[in-house]
């Protein structure tokens, strides 16, 4: 079994963590994310109709957790703001959180998307190396 642990592990190493096809995937599992994300957050405001404060906390938590492993830092701390205004109990505020945090996700997606097609874009001209 160690064998194979060590097998994985020097093939892992072979592949360069900052390698043009690594940056293309992780754009696009971003993309993919940051398109779930609007549906994620309609979830939390048919939450907020149902006056359930403790799932607001949790779901805005899970989604303040995997914006910041994406690197969404913009997005995670206005989500952290959300589960923090959860404890409010206030439907007004966290309703406008839930807003600006949808603004954020469309700019986000369009900075993505961008960079998505302008990876894309720049591989096709360079065929040769």
């Amino acid at each position: 079994m160690k064998d194979n642990d060590k097998t994985s592990d020097s093939l892992s190493n072979q592949r360069p963590l900052s390698s043009p096809n690594h940056e293309q995937a992780w754009v696009e599992l971003t993309a993919k994310y940051l398109n779930d994300l609007p549906r994620q957050l309609d979830g939390i405001r048919s939450i907020l109709e149902l006056k359930d404060y403790a799932r607001i906390k949790n779901r805005a938590h899970r989604i303040k957790g995997t914006s910041g492993t994406y690197r969404l830092d913009t997005i995670s701390k206005s989500v952290a703001r959300l589960e923090r205004l959860a404890d409010s109990r206030n439907p007004h505020t966290i309703a406008s959180a839930i807003n600006k945090v949808m603004r954020l996700v469309e700019l986000e997606t369009k900075r993505v998307n961008s960079r998505m097609f302008s990876s894309a874009g720049s591989g096709e001209r360079n065929t040769n190396g």
